[in-house]
């Protein structure tokens, strides 16, 4: 077992009234400004040229039976090229782990162990461009098929494990994600199976709000058309995004994951907001990690504008758009993993509405006005269930959206809007890939399923 430490937190004394409370809330003001604004220096002043582009793009590995796979089986053989640098973790471990590999970091791409042992993450970027991604990303996860076909294993085009339910026995053996399993009991789990397709966009100071309110009003949309988790833990799921669904339920009266309950007015409201959410765990000098209590906000209270407890404490907030101070980016994250023929669609999709981000929130506004947020959460709820069959809040929104995500990329002058045809296309079949999995799993079977969504070995 992975040691952790439990540490009560502060919380309020017995009989506080509203003003102590208030008061209280008073005192952490200056703190949070100054949070804000230390925050905000990790972006630049201005871009310096086009923005660039990132993917973090997790994949669920499975035997021939469709069950999760071990994944740490792959690092002999992926390392075997010579070209990739083994990392490990030993952190706070067990001395009986040390040393756990947990990722084989290359040039231009990296492998990493995710929170499910059944996953790998492939991260590459930043790009100059979609072009230059793609094939940056192609040729990662050619190798990764490669080397899971030495062990008899498939690589999945699909946004959970489609067999493997969640579970304790599922999540890698890391010391952060024992501590948080044992802040948030079951609720951690369904990490370990799900798939993501997250993208990273290079913003700079001036538009971190835009960034962050945009980036979250636009899950609906890249959840519509590129949800992909219907079938999970080997039945089918309610959701069209099972990923989603279930994460929407984690502590959903923090809006700790999916869209906030509102925008932010500002950096310091940002701040603010994360701060009222469950400190879940906290790593201490000396590597650890512990287990705390109450909401952060307590924690500023006692020890003021610590920075770098504020970090750690909002990367385990999963709004569907965070913005990241280690890359200086905007990250948005709803998208599941895709089939390979439109794998680009998750990236496209984002860097063009982002790209157009004025635009989009001129749209928006101008048709929904002062309902913009709560008309977008309520789409999100029923596209996360629906898909393209949900009722789209006005007729044509997506395909408005798709045209806002074209032009922001015909911006850029490179052609990379070709890269959204796979969302006409989706259009046009009023079908997006998790009802395409739960059509093909309803009427021909796991195997099938397990077929379609299989990478072929060649780059298509």
């Amino acid at each position: 077992m992975i040691p952790f430490t439990m540490i009560p937190g502060s919380v309020a004394p017995q009989g506080m009234n509203a003003q102590g409370m208030n008061a209280q809330r008073m005192n952490t003001e200056p703190a949070y400004a100054q949070l804000a604004q230390q925050f905000a220096a990790h972006f630049p002043d201005a871009l310096d040229g086009p923005r660039t582009v990132g993917r973090e793009a997790e994949f669920p590995i499975v035997t021939a039976s469709g069950r999760a796979a071990d994944v740490r089986q792959l690092w002999p053989i992926l390392l075997d090229g010579g070209d990739l640098e083994p990392v490990t973790d030993s952190s706070g471990m067990d001395p009986r782990q040390q040393g756990l590999l947990v990722a084989a970091k290359g040039t231009d791409y990296t492998y990493a162990l995710e929170v499910g042992l059944g996953t790998v993450e492939v991260n590459t970027g930043p790009c100059a461009d979609l072009f230059a991604l793609k094939a940056v990303h192609e040729r990662a996860v050619m190798r990764l098929v490669k080397a899971a076909a030495q062990l008899g294993w498939m690589v999945l085009g699909y946004g959970i494990q489609p067999v493997s339910p969640a579970s304790p026995s599922l999540m890698s053996p890391k010391a952060r994600y024992q501590a948080l399993l044992a802040a948030m009991g079951r609720d951690w789990l369904p990490y370990t199976a799900t798939a993501s397709d997250q993208v990273q966009i290079d913003i700079c100071r001036p538009e971190l709000v835009t960034m962050l309110n945009v980036g979250n009003l636009i899950a609906p949309v890249l959840v519509a058309l590129c949800a992909n988790s219907a079938v999970a833990g080997g039945r089918l799921s309610p959701y069209c995004s099972a990923r989603e669904g279930r994460m929407a339920a984690i502590r959903a009266a923090e809006h700790r994951h999916g869209l906030p309950d509102h925008a932010y007015r500002d950096m310091t409201d940002f701040v603010r907001t994360i701060a009222q959410a469950r400190h879940l765990i906290q790593r201490t000098p000396d590597g650890r990690y512990v287990v705390e209590d109450g909401a952060f906000a307590q924690h500023v209270a006692a020890h003021g504008a610590d920075f770098p407890a504020f970090l750690f404490h909002e990367h385990y907030v999963w709004n569907s758009a965070r913005i990241r101070t280690a890359y200086a980016t905007v990250e948005l994250r709803p998208a599941c993993q895709q089939p390979w023929a439109g794998h680009m669609l998750p990236s496209a999709l984002g860097l063009g509405l982002i790209q157009a981000a004025p635009d989009v929130w001129a749209y928006l506004d101008g048709t929904f006005g002062g309902e913009t947020w709560t008309v977008m959460r309520h789409y999100h709820r029923s596209v996360i269930k629906k898909g393209l069959a949900a009722r789209q809040p006005v007729d044509g929104f997506l395909d408005r959206m798709v045209d806002l995500a074209s032009a922001g990329l015909a911006s850029r002058g490179l052609g990379e809007e070709i890269f959204l045809d796979a969302a006409r296309q989706r259009l046009a079949a009023g079908e997006n890939p998790a009802q395409t999995a739960r059509r093909i799993f309803m009427d021909q079977g796991m195997d099938s399923l397990l077929a379609a969504v299989t990478l072929p070995d060649v780059a298509a």
